[in-house]
Order: structure tokens, then sequence, then C-alpha cells
């Protein structure tokens, strides 16, 4: 009778170890898939803003100079 609990320990133990594997193997695929989306939409929203200011480039430069204005009169006044 003892034998035959060991046996089915170890076949219990055997395939929660497989499932966990397997768990795992399926968290990083969905890890990698998630990266790989991640990597594509910010790709494209570095282009879309390059072309934007590319586009637009004295509303960009008028941007930054008020920006610089305003950061520069605030500390100023330190």
């Amino acid at each position: 009778m003892s034998r035959h609990y060991r046996d089915d320990a170890r076949h219990y133990y055997r395939d929660a170890k497989q499932r966990g594997r397997a768990g795992v193997q399926r968290a990083r695929q969905r890890a990698d898939d998630m990266s790989q989306d991640l990597m594509e939409h910010a790709g494209e929203a570095w282009r879309d803003t390059d072309d934007y200011v590319h586009r637009n480039a004295w509303s960009g430069i008028g941007v930054a100079a008020l920006a610089g204005f305003a950061i520069g009169f605030f500390v100023g006044r330190r």
C-alpha cells in the first residue's frame, strides 16, 4: 500500500511540474507578444511625432521658445 501512495505522489508531482512549466511558457510567450506590440506602437508614435514636428517646425520652435521663456522667468524671480 505504501508503494501505491508513493507512485501516486510521483505522478501528481510530475503532473504539477509539467503544468507549472507549461504555465511559465505561456506567460513568457504572452510577455514577448506584449513587448513586441509595445515596441511597434512606440515606433509608430515616434514616427508620427517626428512627422508632425517636421510638418509644423515653426509651431514646435514657438512652443519650445515659450516654454523656455516661462521657465527662465520663474527661475529668475527667485
